[in-house]
């Protein structure tokens, strides 16, 4: 049977165009409206069954009649069971496979009364005929209106039934029966009409529910899904609905909103004047902090309530939208307080530094105050970012920042300034010139004592110092920048005179900061200009009494013939880094002079030593220009020697090691310059591969009559010995001097001006060939 009307609907081209027809949803839909109409047209089907059987009983064959009463009775009911059970529900069944089996019994049952009207009709009795033609059509009708959402199964059904109808009128063969067969045809005709015309208006009232609950959808999707809280209240303040991100906002559930009388919160800030909403009709507004009921958050709101109107303008409730301002409300606060501090530290900025400045000093001026100013920058801070890592420098300046705040007075205001650089203004300390000088003095000693403990950072201990410029105030004569400036040139005052000590501003300081600015200005043309030349000094085998080697010394005339001294433009060569370029000609003037006299035969010792600083020495590419050099005039490696003080040796020893070590294997040798006046001398002889210790001069000038120094003398000789290298005294002056020192070892060289002052080349190698 089932494939039977499965043939039945192909034949009639719908059952495969219903899957074109229909979206699954509208099927769905169509399915659930047919299937909950089920139990009460399979009741009224029943009743009208039974009144079938009573009426037709005295016609019609009871046995015959009997069963097909029955088979109404078990298709009803299995029709409200599988519609209730698994048409409605869909308990293990594809939803296609439910449409095609409530078709399938639809049809069952239009096929069960089209029986109905063929083989029980009473021929010859005509008001039966007439009332049983009544039933049916009725049934056919009722089933067919029943089934108008389904155009294709209610036109089934019709014309399953109806025509049977029409046919059995037609079997009779008199006109009247004629005249009832066109009539039912023609109602058939106009009825199916009727059908698909309300089959129409069903499936648009479908479509237009299905876009209904489609856009209900969309509506609740934006609602929950936006970014602020959305709530409805009525006209008691009562919530009555909200989306999902206010649960989310104010950290509470649903059903705790839900209910809740605006005008019971405890924090009323967030809802003040919500009343004018329902009574005015007026947009309400409010930004500020708001603490939740429920969670217990503070939060930073903004909040808009704006009434609610029905279609004809009356008030019914309003609407409440809530944003969680809180991580932009605290990032303003953020930024504001990053214009004004620093954000490493959080320390006084510049800025804020000026605007307490201007008010402070404008008090203290008024009323006579005293005020200083303080300049730090922490000694050698590069090396600790160099050496463990820009976390541990920040982490230090933290530390530092932290130290600094707890020595002083509130009043006080210690400013990072950038890097490794801090300013302390101590604002209206006394009237009296003294006192306030005490008090800046006092507060610098405890800066370098707080600053001299020890640093824990992160499994490093570290130890660092601060070189402190100060400045008295009194007055307001001055701004910030010029102090500043002031507190600047005494902090560098205090680097100069050994780092880790407090400077404080005087006028000699902006003359000598002047004269090194012309320095350094005329320092830049001196190589073009040809100011700078060199002068040799010899040293001498004090044993053969012959020349060893020559030391070059670096020279600056002026163009008025002013000679100046290298103890004043070596530091200024070395701070504008004017020292690489300057170096670097040094080294090119010495090559070029090895290898004259290397053609010229008058290469009568064995290299040149040139002195060269920490910073040329630290250079990156120092090596590869030097060999460079070394290439383009072809000398002998060994014949260009190096000297340097231990004061190089103790920035960044490991790596000063690796050069040495490096330009040993180039054939380059060291000398350790001025021995015995640094820090570590015995722990860099046993690091270091030099060839060569110089004696400093102060330990060669009263050797006559100091026995401590000649006690050093022989120190030091001793352990050249014993690390193999050979020793060179400076500052020999006079003969006794050569004498005692040939004395203590014959082995040592001399260098002083007992045997030569140091001169040009010319005159060098006169003397050597007198």
């Amino acid at each position: 049977m089932n494939r039977f009307f499965e043939r039945f609907f192909n034949r009639i081209g719908l059952a495969s165009q219903e899957n074109d027809i229909f979206h699954q949803f509208l099927r769905e839909q169509v399915l659930v409206t047919l299937c909950t109409k089920v139990p009460l047209t399979m009741g009224t089907t029943l009743l009208v069954a039974s009144s079938i059987v009573v009426f037709l009983w005295q016609f019609v064959n009871h046995a015959l009649l009997l069963g097909w009463y029955a088979f109404v009775i078990l298709l009803s009911v299995e029709r409200i069971y599988y519609a209730i059970r698994g048409c409605m529900y869909g308990v293990q069944r594809t939803l296609e496979e439910r449409y095609r089996r409530f078709r399938i019994e639809a049809m069952l049952m239009a096929f069960l009364w089209a029986f109905a009207a063929f083989v029980f009709y009473p021929e010859g009795h005509l008001e039966y005929e007439l009332v049983l033609a009544l039933i049916v059509i009725g049934m056919a009708g009722g089933g067919a209106i029943t089934l108008a959402i389904d155009r294709t199964l209610a036109s089934a059904y019709i014309m399953l039934v109806l025509p049977t109808l029409a046919l059995r009128f037609l079997w009779c063969g008199d006109t009247l029966h004629m005249i009832f067969f066109v009539l039912i045809m023609l109602f058939m005709a106009v009825f199916w009409v009727s059908i698909l015309q309300l089959s129409k208006i069903l499936e648009k009232g479908i479509r237009q529910y299905r876009e209904l609950g489609e856009l209900r959808q969309r509506l609740d999707l934006i609602a929950d899904q936006a970014p602020v809280g959305i709530f409805y209240f009525d006209r008691n303040f009562v919530v009555v609905d909200c989306n999902k991100s206010l649960t989310e906002q104010i950290g509470a559930d649903r059903n705790n909103i839900l209910g809740m009388n605006l005008l019971a919160l405890k924090d009323q800030r967030a809802v003040r004047n919500i009343d004018k909403v329902i009574e005015e009709g007026r947009v309400v507004h409010y930004e500020g902090p708001y603490m939740t009921m429920f969670s217990q958050k503070e939060l930073w709101v903004s909040t808009l309530f704006s009434p609610l109107r029905d279609p004809s303008g009356a008030i019914i409730g309003g609407i409440g939208v809530l944003q969680d301002k809180t991580a932009e409300h605290r990032a303003m606060e953020r930024a504001e307080f990053l214009a004004y501090h620093d954000g490493l530290t959080e320390l006084p900025n510049r800025k804020l530094l000026e605007d307490r400045y201007r008010l402070q000093i404008a008090q203290a001026s008024r009323e006579g105050y005293y005020s200083a100013l303080l300049f730090l920058d922490l000694d050698r801070f590069k090396h600790v970012n160099d050496t463990y890592g820009h976390n541990v420098g920040d982490e230090m300046l933290k530390d530092t920042a932290g130290r600094l705040v707890e020595i002083l007075r509130q009043s006080d205001t210690v400013c990072r300034l950038g890097g490794d650089e801090f300013i302390i203004f101590l604002p209206m300390i006394s009237r009296d010139a003294e006192e306030s000088l005490e008090h800046t003095w006092q507060v610098s000693r405890k800066i370098h004592q707080a600053l001299a403990r020890e640093f824990d950072l992160g499994g490093h201990n570290l130890y660092i110092t601060t070189s402190i410029g100060a400045v008295l105030i009194h007055g307001k004569e001055e701004g910030l920048d010029e102090i500043l400036r002031k507190a600047d040139i005494a902090m560098y005052h205090a680097k100069r005179r050994g780092q880790g000590i407090t400077s404080f501003y005087e006028e000699e300081m902006d003359r000598q900061l002047r004269r090194t600015i012309k320095m350094e200005q005329n320092l830049r043309h001196a190589i073009d200009r040809e100011e700078l030349f060199l002068h040799y000094q010899p040293i001498i085998d004090i044993d053969k009494e012959r020349l060893y080697g020559v030391e070059a010394l670096l020279r600056w005339r002026l163009p008025d013939g002013t000679m100046v001294s290298p103890a004043e433009f070596i530091p200024v060569a070395e701070e504008s880094k004017l020292i690489h370029q300057i170096g670097h000609w040094v080294i090119e003037q010495v090559c070029r002079t090895l290898r004259d006299l290397e053609r010229e035969g008058s290469l009568d010792f064995y290299y040149i030593s040139v002195n060269i600083s920490s910073k040329q020495f630290g250079h990156q590419g120092f090596l590869d220009e030097v060999l460079g050099v070394v290439k383009k005039y072809g000398i002998d490696p060994r014949q260009l020697k190096f000297e340097i003080t231990e004061s190089t040796l103790m920035e960044e020893s490991e790596k000063a090691r690796e050069l040495i070590a490096r330009f040993n294997a180039e054939g380059i040798g060291f000398m350790i310059d001025d021995f015995g006046t640094g820090y570590s001398s015995l722990s860099y002889l046993k690091q270091f591969d030099f060839e060569t210790i110089k004696i400093d001069k102060s330990f060669i000038r009263d050797i006559l009559t100091d026995e401590d120094d000649v006690a050093l003398v022989r120190a030091i000789l001793d352990i050249a010995r014993q690390f193999g290298y050979t020793v060179i005294a400076e500052g020999v002056e006079t003969a006794e001097q050569k004498e005692r020192l040939k004395e203590l070892d014959r082995t040592i060289f001399c260098q002083g001006y007992y045997y030569s002052r140091p001169v040009d080349l010319e005159e060098l190698l006169e003397r050597l060939r007198q």
